[in-house]
């Protein structure tokens, strides 16, 4: 009995369909003088003012709720996450799986994807051991650039949110990103023999 050549495609996997990205801006946390002021100060006042109005357990409650609250919102990082679906070969930008597309491009219009990069003086606090000190003796520290992925269609260039990241950061979701495309068929426009070039974007970045 002859066998059948094997199917060279045969056992590959199919491409993901769907990638996360998350952009996180890590160094968005408040100065620790102006969180120690939110985290006590503000409670306090929200349960004095519950125990004039209602009971002193009620205002208990508040302080620790709003003590609680107040920890969860400093801890949080600003983010931007989006859901990038290949379908029916296009890329399709959502918030999350459901909602509806924030843009939709097919694969042979997407011409680039790449960096737009701003350089930011970020406002440090003071070292002193005071709190209220730290406020008040902040500095304009060093300049870094900070960056945001855009893709480049056919028309104007869309950013993937507002959110400008660590350059580090936003380098490496480009190259995931740009992977990602590359392994559902899509391929940039410098190497269609096309100018992906605009002038409203950075110099193309490598994959790697």
């Amino acid at each position: 009995m002859y066998r059948e050549s094997a199917d060279p495609e045969e056992g590959k996997s199919a491409p993901p369909r769907e990638l996360h990205f998350l952009a996180v801006d890590r160094a968005a946390r408040k100065g620790q003088g102006m969180a120690l002021l939110q985290l006590f100060g503000l409670p306090v006042v929200v349960g004095v003012v519950a125990s004039a109005i209602f009971t002193p357990t009620v205002g208990l409650v508040a302080l620790l709720a709003s003590a609680a609250l107040g920890v969860w919102w400093w801890r949080r990082p600003a983010s931007s996450g989006f859901l990038l679906t290949v379908e029916n070969g296009a890329l399709v930008v959502a918030r999350f799986r459901g909602a509806r597309p924030i843009v939709t491009v097919p694969l042979d219009e997407l011409r680039n994807v790449s960096l737009d990069i701003k350089t930011i003086q970020r406002v440090e606090e003071g070292g002193s051991a005071i709190p209220a000190m730290r406020v008040l003796d902040s500095r304009v520290g060093v300049e870094v650039d900070t960056s945001r992925i855009v893709l480049q269609g056919e028309g104007p260039a869309v950013p993937l949110g507002d959110l400008y990241i660590a350059h580090m950061d936003a380098t490496e979701w480009l190259g995931k990103i740009r992977v990602f495309l590359r392994k559902n068929g899509w391929v940039p426009a410098d190497e269609r023999g096309e100018d992906p070039s605009d002038p409203n974007l950075p110099d193309p970045d490598d994959d790697e």
